[in-house]
């Protein structure tokens, strides 16, 4: 059944949540939300795009004074995205915010684990899963006594 194949990639997906980061910069890797200040906005439009308050991507390296990400995306005041494709940008600590790293949410996960089994177990019956122990005469067997 290609509903089969299909779940556990969804159930890979799962869900994820931004969590500010509250101890040492995030390692190479860690998939990030930095939210830039007003300042930041207004001195990195020609790197980052006009009006652009959020920028998504992986932490290329980090230190004291600048991330250095690959950008996935960036988002402007009024929530818009724009897709990169990795492109490298430096964004000094000062015009930052905020950093979130991207975590699993346990709860959203599992609810949508719930869903998509609950909408497997509804298909396999739709399609004509096994029938019930009890043949078509309503005994075991199907066969009449």
């Amino acid at each position: 059944m290609r509903v089969a194949r299909v779940a556990p990639m969804i159930l890979l997906a799962g869900c994820y949540t931004y969590r500010p980061v509250t101890g040492p910069p995030p390692a190479p890797g860690v998939a990030v939300q930095v939210d830039l200040t007003e300042e930041g906005t207004r001195q990195l439009a020609v790197q980052v795009g006009t009006d652009v308050v959020l920028v998504h991507g992986k932490v290329l390296q980090a230190d004291s004074s600048t991330l250095s990400l690959s950008v996935t995306s960036v988002e402007n005041s009024r929530r818009e995205p724009t897709y990169w494709n990795g492109e490298r940008v430096e964004l000094p600590r000062a015009y930052v915010r905020r950093v979130e790293m991207r975590q699993m949410s346990p709860g959203g996960t599992g609810l949508l684990g719930g869903a998509v089994a609950a909408g497997l177990v509804a298909a396999y019956h739709l399609i004509g899963g096994q029938s019930s122990a009890q043949g078509s005469m309503g005994v075991p067997g199907g066969q009449p006594h």
